[in-house]
């Protein structure tokens, strides 16, 4: 009798539910904010909302995460405004499926950084309005009617503005996009397939021949094709001539799937082939005042700089910065070769490579280092700016504050190094 209630008791019993990856997160933005939060989508997921939800497996990542929005809410606590919208930014991480959770996460890194500067002031976010009452900007060059910065901060002696973006290789932005549409027409999804021995991604070349695969379907079809053959590569010739080579894995029962793909890296290289995708954001440049760009760089959407080295890093970096500063600027071409929509704005790429005052990096240590280490910065200024050149005296503010656990960047003006 004992026996047959406890079985009853069982039977009657609803199955524990599991929490998902948007309600865990959910949670922890609650527990900061002191608020609710609501979020339109409950089956997201992503690797970061998934590595906060997973308890005991991502401690140093989730700490370093939740002190991040602590530090940000602290600091603005008596600004509801800010607040609003820095609750608004952690929300679309929640949102987005894929590594697109990126951009609102990199926001955060970059404005957690800098207000741990007790001495920098004035720090606003986003630092966004209308063409009319914000700087002149070649947003308004171009008919925009707004400006959209994620970021102004005053220096000791002058304000400067940023736009922040992650940090992602163009090729892998562009081929995901080719296997999602893959991954819709195929029947089966018992593969994994990715791109080999990619050493050639030139930006200009790569995004071109993207975008007539992603018109045209004769990638995917081919692909489509290989799949359904069981096929463990396809060779494709994409307009350019250029070989694209693609392995496939099958899922096997009982075992993982393990798919291994190759690519060759040099630093130099790399700059060369990332030098054009930093005029993507023309529309973030003001004609007269100090404007930046930067870039977090993390290992859930950069594989391939999370496994550099930091030597190798910093080559790449200042490779890039200096092909931007000291090439672009002298490029008169006109930017509707790049940006068709621009044809008739009479917008040089020289225009466009000297309104960028600077170029930041932020290498985010977070998923595996401790607080006081998470961040590894590196700002190069552009001696050619014609909006305001900045050099290395401008940023000693940040030599000011006195903690020592603040990450300090490399900074570097090329003062001695513009020809």
């Amino acid at each position: 009798m004992h026996l047959n209630k406890l079985k009853l008791l069982t039977w009657n019993q609803k199955p524990k539910k599991t929490m998902s990856q948007v309600e865990s997160y959910k949670k922890i933005l609650e527990s900061i904010f002191k608020q609710k939060v609501n979020f339109t989508n409950y089956d997201i997921k992503n690797n970061c909302i998934g590595a906060l939800s997973r308890q005991g497996e991502y401690n140093e990542f989730t700490n370093n995460f939740v002190e991040r929005l602590k530090r940000i809410n602290n600091y603005f606590s008596n600004s509801p405004n800010y607040i609003k919208e820095i609750i608004n930014t952690a929300k679309q991480i929640g949102q987005t499926s894929g590594y697109k959770w990126s951009g609102a996460y990199s926001e955060l890194v970059a404005l957690d950084y800098w207000i741990q500067f007790k001495d920098l002031t004035n720090i606003k976010f986003p630092a966004r309005g209308s063409v009319k009452s914000f700087p002149n900007s070649i947003a308004k060059k171009v008919g925009k009617k707004e400006v959209d910065l994620d970021m102004s901060l005053d220096l000791s002696t002058i304000r400067i503005y940023t736009d922040v973006k992650s940090l992602i290789p163009t090729h892998m932005e562009l081929t995901d996009q080719i296997l999602e549409r893959l991954k819709d027409r195929t029947l089966r999804q018992d593969y994994l397939i990715g791109t080999d021995n990619l050493h050639d991604v030139d930006y200009l070349r790569t995004k071109s021949d993207f975008i007539h695969e992603l018109r045209n379907g004769n990638l995917i079809d081919k692909l489509e094709e290989s799949i359904d053959q069981n096929k463990k590569s396809c060779d494709y010739t994409l307009r350019s001539g250029r070989n694209l080579s693609f392995k496939i894995s099958y899922a096997k029962a009982g075992k993982n799937t393990v798919l291994t793909t190759f690519r060759e890296f040099d630093p130099y290289k790399l700059a060369i082939d990332y030098e054009y995708k930093i005029l993507d954001y023309y529309t973030k440049l003001l004609i007269d005042e100090p404007s930046l760009i930067t870039f977090v760089i993390n290992p859930w959407f950069n594989q391939e700089l999370n496994i550099r080295k930091d030597d190798f890093l910093q080559t790449f970096f200042r490779s890039l910065s200096r092909r931007v500063f000291m090439n672009l600027t002298k490029d008169d071409r006109d930017m509707q070769l790049l940006f068709p929509e621009l044809k008739g704005m009479n917008l040089r790429i020289s225009d466009v490579a000297k309104k960028i005052s600077g170029i930041i990096f932020i290498k985010d240590n977070s998923i595996m280092k401790s607080e006081s280490k998470i961040n590894d910065t590196y700002i190069y200024l552009n001696p050619n700016a014609t909006n305001k050149v900045l050099t290395i005296s401008d940023f000693n503010i940040l030599n000011w504050s006195p903690e020592p656990e603040i990450q300090r960047p490399f900074i570097d003006d090329f003062y001695y190094d513009n020809y």
